[in-house]
């Protein structure tokens, strides 16, 4: 099982699919653009793989950024079928000894240029086997064969379920039930990642690698922008990637800035949004990537009639940059500071909720992990708070960030005041080292004279909104 050219294709973005007859005998229809369509290898369309789709669709299941999770669903299942297609199988016909030695062979394959090194870990076998035992109970439902998956079927598999609380909330309240498949076959789950945040000393590294490792003026001030995107919203990559520009400049005309990110991770592809707190300075320094370099290469590229109306664009095309390239930014940023731990855009939004945390324990005093759990099952501000900034809706799973917080609470007691003021003062630091690198990388003094005094007048404001709640406090 080699790697090989895809076996699917997204639909246009015109594409709609019929939903409903009216009165009239009108067929109305609905958006269905990014839904993945399967081929076997040899190219011929491969009916139950798209009915298969078809059901996803119909499910709800998330399909921004270019396919979504219909697309990882897709990927997974290719796997499957290029098996069938290889051993010249018809999916009806398979049975359960052909789908265990499936599973053996994907645990068994290896990197092309890399032979040493097993293509994947255990979980990931475990999940593309969920996803093409879902798809296999779709080809007994079109073949009407009642006996085709199952615990007594041709193909013995089981479907277990578990329980989801939907806001973390007393069991009986906003729960649902989850099921997946598991088949005999399936290896040992590998022991889950620790969600780890990343370090102090990676992010500054990071920084001071851009000037080095950037080849134009917009590329390094990009990269600042994105790093500084990363760290002060807890954003998820494609979260940074939708950030748009009339977000940027409705933060600035708020007294207390919040950049308007969108909530990723919703079904059926479902448009939220939240509002999360940034600093007056960062705020600054947006407008300016915005309005200085952003601007410049827009009328370069695809011009202002064609603006897209995103933060972070393509120098070569003025388009909004993907999810993955974000992800390829950090990595190159990585390389380049000769940082060996693992460093990944997902590792700051880490970092932004365990701080959180950290805030919310001193601010409340709470004193052990199981006096914040019950807060925050009890403490309607505090669930809104987190909820409104990282954008979670099941607070059951930020459980191990009350672990990390405490640890980091541990070290230090401050007043919440002092934890917000501290994030600040750090930004500030950043930000006046981004402008001396850019100074002894041949940066006009006038032009960065003009930044620090930017900087400057909102950090003041910055300390001014906090010395206006010391006095609030006080009184």
């Amino acid at each position: 099982m080699n790697a090989k050219a895809k076996l699917y294709h997204l639909t246009s973005q015109d594409f709609r699919l019929p939903f409903h007859i009216d009165k009239d005998r009108q067929v109305m229809t609905s958006p269905a653009q990014d839904i993945p369509m399967l081929c076997w290898p040899d190219g011929r369309w491969c009916l139950p793989a798209n009915v298969y789709m078809l059901e996803l669709y119909h499910r709800g299941l998330s399909r921004k950024n270019h396919g979504g999770t219909l697309l990882t669903y897709a990927a997974n299942i290719s796997h499957l079928l290029r098996y069938c297609h290889d051993n010249k199988t018809d999916l009806p016909d398979l049975t359960d000894n052909q789908f265990a030695f499936f599973i053996k062979t994907l645990q068994g394959e290896r990197r092309a240029k890399s032979p040493e090194v097993l293509a994947r870990d255990a979980n990931s076998v475990i999940a593309i086997g969920r996803n093409c035992l879902d798809f296999l109970a779709s080809v007994g439902r079109l073949h009407q064969d009642d006996d085709f998956i199952g615990p007594k079927g041709r193909i013995r598999a089981d479907q277990k379920e578990f329980e989801v609380r939907t806001e973390g909330v007393r069991i009986g309240k906003g729960k649902f039930i989850r099921k997946y498949w598991h088949h005999r076959s399936f290896p040992t789950p590998d022991p889950k990642n620790k969600r780890l945040p990343i370090s102090s000393d990676i992010v500054d590294r990071l920084r001071k690698s851009v000037e080095p490792a950037s080849g134009s003026i917009y590329q390094r001030k990009r990269r600042y922008a994105m790093l500084k995107l990363l760290e002060v919203t807890g954003g998820r990559r494609s979260e940074i990637a939708a950030l748009t520009v009339e977000s940027v400049y409705e933060a600035s005309r708020m007294q207390e800035p919040a950049l308007k990110l969108m909530t990723a991770k919703k079904p059926g592809g479902r448009e939220e949004f939240r509002y999360v707190p940034i600093a007056c300075q960062d705020v600054a320094f947006l407008v300016e990537f915005v309005e200085k370099n952003r601007r410049r290469i827009i009328r370069k590229t695809c011009g202002h009639d064609n603006d897209d109306g995103f933060v972070l664009v393509s120098e070569t095309t003025g388009r909004k940059l993907e999810p993955n390239t974000i992800t390829q930014e950090v990595a190159i940023l990585a390389n380049a500071a000769g940082v060996k731990e693992k460093s990944c855009p997902h590792m700051f939004r880490h970092r932004f909720i365990t701080k959180l945390f950290v805030a919310l324990i001193e601010q409340h005093k709470l004193e052990n992990e199981e006096d914040f759990r019950r807060a925050l099952l009890d403490t309607e501000t505090i669930k809104q708070k987190i909820q409104q900034w990282t954008g979670h809706a099941n607070l059951g799973s930020l459980d191990v960030y009350i672990n990390l917080a405490f640890d980091e609470a541990a070290n230090f007691k401050k007043t919440y005041d002092a934890v917000s003021l501290r994030r600040e003062v750090d930004s500030f630091k950043a930000s006046v080292d981004q402008v001396q690198h850019e100074l002894r990388n041949g940066a006009s003094p006038t032009e960065a004279s003009r930044q620090l005094l930017n900087i400057i007048e909102a950090f003041d404001a910055d300390l001014d909104g906090h010395h206006g709640e010391s006095n609030l406090n006080d009184s």
